[in-house]
């Protein structure tokens, strides 16, 4: 009996040395079917939704970008939590607009850099008038997809090829687009627009348009009640049928001026964020500009 226990007690300690063996050598083992590469990939931080469109359109599989800010939330509002700060320094590469866009990130920037974050300010010399909204206007984009990519291969020369064939790709459909507005835009009778707030103004300038806006630069500002007033005679004045605003709900000043004009509201998407049905329904950057460029197309075709 004793030499049984004995036996028994073997064993057991046999038991417990084998599975703390195994268990200290499996925290160096990677599973087939859980990769660490994630893990050792660039990380990247951007501010709003073009600049992560992107990034991600030239660095493919090569490393992690990530959104800070939220589908559907206003840029212009937005600020990261403590959390998404802890993130960012934790980070490899930074990728924001400009002070007229972010001016927290602005801020950030020097001290990112000491701390060995590699920072790409993708507007740095192309906003003018602090209007930060350069990514609708592709000729401008295109200045910014290259700052992206000069940012990214700095610190990741190892995959510069693959980053240049993708860089490539995504300079192409700018082209494209730069193509398809000027075509729409140079052949349309109509070459004035109403918008709900001061978003088009490089697109205009590019292609000749001529933007009035019911509010400034943010969505937020208030125009007088003799602005207004002003606004429904050039309206009438030059015919305007349609308003142009933004997705989500209709502001009450662009449903004002359109019911005092009779004009229809339709929607373009400034692209600053994307809907979560968007995200959800697979959109980016060129899905959603394509579906401007028919509004766009609707709204210039008609005779003063």
């Amino acid at each position: 009996m004793k030499i049984a226990k004995s036996f028994l007690v073997l064993l057991l300690i046999l038991s417990i040395s084998v599975l703390t063996t195994a268990c200290s050598n499996n925290s160096q083992v990677v599973l087939p079917n859980q990769p660490n590469d994630q893990q050792n990939s660039l990380k990247i931080y951007t501010t709003f939704y073009p600049l992560y469109d992107f990034a991600k359109k030239i660095v493919g599989d090569n490393a992690q970008v990530e959104n800070l800010m939220p589908a559907g939330v206003e840029p212009h509002d937005f600020e990261p939590s403590p959390k998404q700060t802890a993130m960012i320094y934790d980070g490899d590469i930074f990728i924001f607009l400009g002070e007229s866009m972010e001016p927290w990130a602005k801020k950030m920037a020097g001290d990112l850099d000491k701390k060995g974050v590699a920072v790409v300010e993708a507007g740095k010399g192309l906003i003018e008038n602090n209007d930060p909204h350069i990514w609708l206007d592709p000729v401008l984009a295109k200045e910014m997809a290259q700052k992206i990519f000069d940012g990214v291969v700095a610190k990741d020369p190892e995959h510069s090829e693959v980053y240049h064939e993708n860089l490539n790709n995504l300079m192409q459909k700018f082209d494209e687009l730069d193509k398809n507005l000027n075509e729409i835009i140079s052949s349309s009778p109509q070459k004035n627009i109403v918008t709900s707030h001061s978003f088009l103004g490089y697109v205009a300038r590019r292609y000749g348009l001529e933007q009035t806006a019911i509010t400034g630069l943010s969505p937020q500002e208030e125009p007088s009640p003799k602005k207004m007033a002003e606004l429904v005679e050039f309206c009438k004045a030059k015919k305007i049928k349609y308003i142009l605003d933004e997705p989500g709900e209709v502001s009450k000043l662009s449903q004002t001026l359109a019911d005092e004009i009779g004009a229809e509201i339709l929607i373009i998407n400034p692209l600053g964020t994307l809907q979560p049905n968007e995200v959800k329904a697979g959109e980016d950057y060129f899905s959603v500009m394509e579906k401007n460029l028919e509004v766009l197309k609707r709204v210039l075709s008609y005779e003063q």
